[in-house]
């Protein structure tokens, strides 16, 4: 590439990054903002396929993107994108046919540029001491073959994957203002994203559902309720008939810094039986159905995931409902830790698994 054309795409780039940043400062949603922006990269250089990937467990799912339907899930350290998280670092690749191990979502796709996004922004200010791939030039720069220090201890929570349709595409200039993208992004993420979470799990008979999980390392609070019925205010002598479509709830108000969703999902498909429909135990009738109810969509590809990790237990399938929470009422004050006011009341979750829960220490997963 000559100085004048180097030049050029500085200058859109710089552009470009002020006009994410605008985005960025607005109070949006985070996949709003990840649309924009990657709408914004597609349109202005006319690149041929432009995305995020988001972290969900050990793959990466297919977020907002520009251009033909893609692969919606990465396994960790598969291809490029699951290479660049795996390695923390950014990888161009001038020909991805040379690339070991390529995930060919589209034979179209010639050259690619993949940026790591982390949670905290010192992790890609070092732009010196980004590394890149190079697979055709061994001669690389001493200065682009350090690795990030400061991502060793960052944690990882999206990918810029970049397709172009011609090889050799992306150069250094693309990875370094690439890399001040991601650095916006970064900050927008923490930003809007706290780290206290709610979600609400419907296990059977809430007395010991609430117990179970309140007992868990990371959980703030779990309150009973009903959830996703269609009346308002119910009680529980009409929830029991089973004619509001109310199921027995617990909202489960958690510090993901302590215990990630996946993990907290992990626990609780302990004490249900998610192969049963409306029913747990001895306890039978609709109220009862298992079910986990959303109030952010960024959850549902961690619950679609755990899920389909969960199916590989069972031969029958599993009717564990997934949708999003549409109301929630809380129970009456003696449902309210029964089991803290009733130690020897009913309880269909095994007192092992009480135990289990009281000791539980989920690992630091950043």
């Amino acid at each position: 590439m000559d100085t004048t054309t180097a030049s050029a795409k500085s200058q859109q780039y710089q552009l470009l990054l002020q006009q994410v940043r605008q985005f960025a400062a607005q109070p949006v949603d985070l996949v709003s903002l990840l649309a924009n922006t990657a709408a914004l990269l597609h349109h202005s250089f006319g690149f041929w396929w432009t995305g995020f990937y988001r972290v969900a467990g050990d793959e990466l799912v297919l977020s907002a993107f520009q251009g033909p339907v893609a692969c919606t899930n990465i396994p960790y350290g598969k291809g490029v994108c699951g290479a660049a998280w795996k390695e923390r670092r950014t990888i161009v690749v001038p020909d991805v046919e040379q690339f070991p191990g390529h995930i060919a979502c589209s034979s179209q796709s010639r050259s690619e540029i993949v940026v790591p996004i982390f949670s905290n922004t010192n992790a890609l200010t070092q732009s010196s001491t980004s590394a890149i791939t190079q697979l055709h030039d061994n001669a690389i720069p001493q200065a682009l073959t350090q690795s990030h220090n400061n991502a060793i201890t960052q944690s990882l929570w999206a990918v810029l994957d970049i397709d172009s349709e011609h090889l050799s595409t992306f150069d250094d200039t693309d990875r370094l203002y690439l890399e001040q993208l991601a650095t916006i992004l970064s900050d927008a993420h923490a930003s809007l994203s706290s780290p206290i979470r709610d979600i609400y799990l419907a296990g059977g008979c809430f007395w010991g559902t609430q117990h179970y999980l309140s007992l868990l390392r990371g959980v703030l609070h779990a309150e009973a309720g009903y959830a996703n019925g269609n009346i308002p205010n119910p009680t529980y002598e009409q929830v029991y008939t089973d004619t509001t479509g109310f199921a027995e709830t617990v909202h489960v108000r958690y510090d993901a810094s302590q215990i990630s969703l996946s993990r907290l999902l992990e626990m609780f498909f302990k004490t249900i039986d998610p192969t049963s429909l409306n029913r747990q135990a001895h306890d039978i009738g609709t109220r009862y159905r298992t079910g986990i109810y959303f109030t952010d969509p960024d959850d549902l590809p961690v619950i679609r995931h755990s899920l389909k990790k969960l199916a590989n237990n069972y031969s029958d399938p599993l009717v564990v409902e997934v949708i999003p929470l549409t109301a929630f009422y809380l129970a009456e004050e003696y449902h309210q830790d029964y089991l803290q006011k009733h130690p020897d009341g009913y309880c269909h979750i095994p007192l092992d698994l009480m135990s289990e829960a009281r000791n539980f220490n989920p690992p630091n997963e950043n």
